[in-house]
């Protein structure tokens, strides 16, 4: 669900209808695998929410930030002290690794059960609530990409995906059945992909035995969630799905060991 900067929610049913036929917009306010097989590394399907959980726990979200970013800079200097393409390359494979991993174990955890507000813009898991568009943009923000952290969540989600990635690593699909299109997932590969619906964005992952969404939902439970994607009313129910393949984007990556400015396209 999407507004403009008046913030009328009145625009919604119409930008439903159409939303088949051109942009898809954001909702914001502006098992063990087998051996041998290729996979991510597991993540639960929400974060404890006990009192005592770590995943809930501020401090702990800021240390995670930290760390991620004092590993991001050892990296750029090796990256920045390679002198062939070939040296350069190890490192490359190294950060995506590491932001898969940081993203996935990490950094999503800590954000479930957080819940959902159209108009949700809190920076802190756990504490506020947050827009899909948002959570978007406040995850990779957190992972070390200088995006425009509102100005990206506020736009058309298909833009979103144009912002971070290119054609080469983008798909679409219009009124296709929700298995076809998990099956293009897990068949395209493992990693992380940003996913534009018709009123909706999230994330996509292929962890290699399951692929599941990770969104900030505007239907029950209201809350971020991590759900395997074949079971996804919103993904089910969207006409027009887009897929972007972040973690498979080299300059994508680049762009994040050298903390190039990510620029946010609005049309």
């Amino acid at each position: 669900m999407t507004t403009n900067n008046s913030g009328s929610l009145l625009v919604v049913p119409f930008l439903f209808a159409v939303g088949a036929f051109f942009l898809p917009v954001a909702c914001t306010s502006r098992s063990p695998k087998p051996i041998g097989k290729p996979g991510l590394p597991a993540a639960a399907y929400r974060g404890d929410d006990s009192p005592g959980s770590l995943t809930n726990d501020p401090q702990h979200y800021d240390r995670l930030v930290k760390k991620i970013e004092a590993e991001r800079v050892a990296l750029a200097q090796r990256y920045q002290q390679a002198t062939s393409a070939a040296e350069r390359a190890p490192i490359l494979a190294q950060a995506r690794d590491l932001l898969i991993r940081s993203i996935y174990t990490g950094i999503f955890p800590s954000w479930y059960g957080t819940g959902w507000d159209f108009n949700g813009t809190t920076e802190v898991p756990r504490q506020g609530k947050i827009a899909c568009g948002y959570f978007v943009s406040t995850v990779l923000r957190d992972a070390g990409w200088r995006v425009q952290r509102a100005r990206l969540a506020q736009q058309a989600s298909e833009n979103i995906i144009l912002s971070l990635t290119t054609e080469p690593h983008i798909k679409r699909f219009r009124r296709i059945p929700i298995g076809e299109f998990v099956k293009t997932v897990k068949d395209w590969g493992l990693g992380i992909y940003v996913v534009g619906l018709d009123i909706h964005t999230g994330f996509i992952v292929n962890d290699g035995d399951e692929v599941y969404f990770v969104h900030s939902s505007y239907v029950d439970p209201f809350m971020v969630v991590k759900e395997t994607a074949l079971d996804s009313k919103i993904l089910q129910t969207s006409a027009y799905r887009v897929l972007g393949r972040i973690t498979a984007d080299d300059e994508f990556i680049q762009s994040w060991l050298l903390k190039k400015e990510i620029v946010t396209r609005t049309s």
